[in-house]
C-alpha cells in the first residue's frame, strides 16, 4: 500500500513539474491491442465476399473423339459440380450436338460445356 502511494505522488510530481495533467494510457493501449482484432475482422470478412464473387461461368469447347471414347469418359474430364448429375451433362451434350442417342464415333468433334472461374 505504501509503495502504490509513493508511485501515485512520484507521478504526480511528474506531471505537476511539466505543467500539466497526468492521462491514463489504458485508453492508448486499449486501441493499440484492439487494432490488430479490428483489421483481423476486416480481412476476413471482405475476403469473403471477394470469394462469393467469384462465380463460374459456363463456357463451351470443342473436343475432339478418339477411338474408344464414350460420352461419358468425356463427362469425367469436363462434368463438374456445377452440373446437377452426370446424367444431366450428358443430356446437355446430346442436345448441344443435336445426338438421338449417347453413342459418339471417333474423329468427330463435339462441343462439350464446362464451368470455370471468370476471366479477368
Amino acid at each position: 500500500m505504501k509503495r502504490r502511494n509513493a508511485v501515485k505522488r512520484r507521478r504526480a510530481v511528474v506531471c505537476k513539474v511539466r505543467g500539466r495533467r497526468c492521462k491514463s494510457l489504458f485508453p492508448i493501449k486499449a486501441f493499440i491491442g484492439f487494432c490488430p482484432v479490428l483489421f483481423c475482422v476486416l480481412f476476413f470478412a471482405f475476403s469473403s465476399f471477394a470469394d462469393a464473387h467469384n462465380e463460374n461461368e459456363k463456357y463451351y469447347a470443342s473436343v475432339y473423339v478418339e477411338s474408344g471414347d464414350t460420352l461419358w469418359d468425356i463427362s469425367d474430364s469436363y462434368c463438374s459440380v456445377d452440373f446437377a448429375s452426370r446424367d444431366e451433362f450428358i443430356k446437355e451434350v446430346m442436345q448441344l450436338n443435336h445426338l438421338t442417342s449417347p453413342e459418339i464415333h471417333s474423329g468427330c468433334y463435339i462441343i462439350v460445356p464446362y464451368y470455370d472461374a471468370k476471366p479477368l
